[in-house]
């Protein structure tokens, strides 16, 4: 690997050596959600010489000039400073830094888009694995197949694939790594019509905490190919993942966003909309606070004949929205209008499965967002369609029976909003928690051992049957860990 002088090269491993010895101070958060932490051993300079010289790609150590922007990642409130950011160049390069990580009994942190709630994407005093520079995706046009290196983000897929007219289920957010977001699950615009992520993924490759690189499908590894689709980054750092596509043209999207003050109205309306609409349909609903008081937006993506998917959506037209944007565009239009989030903010989300939106949750739904701070929403995506129609026993992803995930994010600019955002994250989450039925582990900003038993429900003691074959001594364990020592549910 090329620096720019030994002895600026001899300064960045002193560096790293002392800062793998002696990690900083903890980070914003660590009083809402902190990852596993453990003393480091000592690595001294040889070992990290030695190391960084076997790398194809680009370490990047505290006093390389691109250290501190390497470091960010979308949710702002995690500040967290690693001893070393190793770009990988490929799967060789993360066997590498595998090794040398559970050598030296480094914390392991692994980074694509950088969107984990958690911030799981960038740890203190550890090393991280930055598959940011492995983006290359091809797609096979007549099989309808895309492969993807694992650092490749949506917008990089979405546009690798429309050249084709054609698509896969992908993050509403452009930004979004495709590879976290595949690996937890996969919640889409096309997912009503095609499923999740992950009933999508027809293969993977996977570089195993031991170094091993293995191919993983329904005919190789099935274990493995179950597991990483749904289960997260517990297993192995997946390096490049296959794709199946589907034709996907010009769709009929944007949002309606009704005045304020009408909030119980417009969810029954929104609840009764969704009981007649097709597959072809995916809509959510965003509850956001305003001056004037709580307003609803409804997002909607129609991927069928543009007029009847126009006549489709009259029902909610008729409600008089005081913003109308639904139009034919292209998917990628669509779906650089997506996420929940724009832009890089410090932020707590969390969520719950609702299996119905019945009244008494819709009156806790009211009240919440009646009393959100600025900078607060709720957002309801519904769970229908393809995507609750495959068997809960077929992957690890468990959210297959029909319902509502409720996302609760609050956010902050200034560190004296914090707490008012935090508190009415969890006091909206348990003012829903009796009507709750799971979580989906994407979305999830804290963790525990029981809301990730939670987010797999039956399928959780397979996963750690799993979890002791392939990473016994949980190396990865930066995620929504799934534990090899997990005692049985009760």
């Amino acid at each position: 690997m090329a620096l720019s002088s030994r002895r600026q090269f001899i300064q960045q491993t002193a560096l790293a050596a002392s800062a793998l010895c002696h990690p900083p101070v903890p980070a914003l958060l660590r009083d809402i959600a902190e990852g596993p932490r453990q003393s480091p051993a000592p690595a001294d300079a040889a070992s990290i010489r030695k190391f960084v010289s076997g790398i194809n790609g680009h370490v990047i150590m505290p006093d390389t000039p691109e250290y501190e922007s390497s470091r960010l990642i979308f949710n702002r409130a995690f500040d967290r400073r690693p001893a070393m950011i190793v770009r990988c160049a490929g799967p060789s390069d993360v066997a590498r830094s595998l090794d040398f990580a559970r050598s030296n009994s480094l914390l392991l942190s692994v980074r694509a888009g950088g969107h984990s709630r958690l911030g799981y994407g960038i740890c203190d005093g550890g090393v991280v694995i930055d598959l940011s520079g492995m983006k290359h995706v091809e797609v096979d046009a007549v099989k309808r197949v895309a492969r993807a290196e694992a650092g490749a983000l949506v917008r990089d897929l979405d546009e690798a694939t429309q050249r084709f007219g054609l698509a896969t289920t992908a993050g509403g957010c452009p930004t979004v790594g495709i590879a976290g977001f595949t690996l937890g699950g996969g919640e889409g615009r096309l997912m009503e019509k095609y499923g999740a992520a992950c009933d999508n993924l027809l293969s993977a490759q996977v570089v195993t905490v031991d170094g091993r690189q293995v191919e993983t499908s329904q005919q190789s590894n099935p274990d493995l190919f179950w597991a990483i689709r749904g289960g997260g980054g517990n297993f192995g750092v997946v390096t490049a993942l296959e794709y199946q596509l589907h034709p996907v043209g010009a769709v009929v999207s944007g949002a309606l966003m009704y005045p304020a003050g009408r909030i119980p109205e417009l969810l029954r309306a929104f609840v009764k909309f969704l009981a007649g609409a097709p597959d072809e349909m995916d809509a959510l609903a965003q509850l956001l606070p305003s001056e004037r008081g709580p307003r609803l937006k409804v997002d909607l993506c129609y991927c069928g004949d543009q007029q009847m998917g126009i006549d489709l959506i009259r029902p909610l037209r008729a409600l008089k929205p005081q913003d109308d944007t639904v139009k034919p565009i292209s998917y990628l239009e669509a779906q650089a209008a997506g996420g929940f989030l724009q832009a890089p903010v410090a932020h707590f989300q969390t969520n719950l499965i609702l299996r119905e939106l019945g009244e008494a949750a819709i009156a806790a739904i009211t009240t919440a967002i009646d009393n959100a701070p600025a900078k607060c929403k709720l957002v309801i995506v519904p769970l229908r369609g393809a995507v609750s129609r495959v068997s809960l026993s077929d992957m690890a992803f468990a959210l297959r029976q029909g319902g509502f995930e409720i996302d609760i994010t609050g956010a902050w600019s200034a560190a004296t909003e914090k707490a008012d955002a935090v508190q009415w994250v969890e006091t909206t989450r348990d003012s829903l928690q009796s009507f709750a039925h799971g979580v989906y582990v994407n979305q999830l900003g804290d963790t525990s051992d029981q809301l990730v038993r939670s987010g797999y429900g039956p399928n959780y003691a397979r996963l750690v049957e799993i979890k002791k074959k392939y990473d016994p001594n949980n190396v990865l364990r930066l995620n929504q860990n799934i534990k090899p020592d997990s005692p049985p549910c009760s």
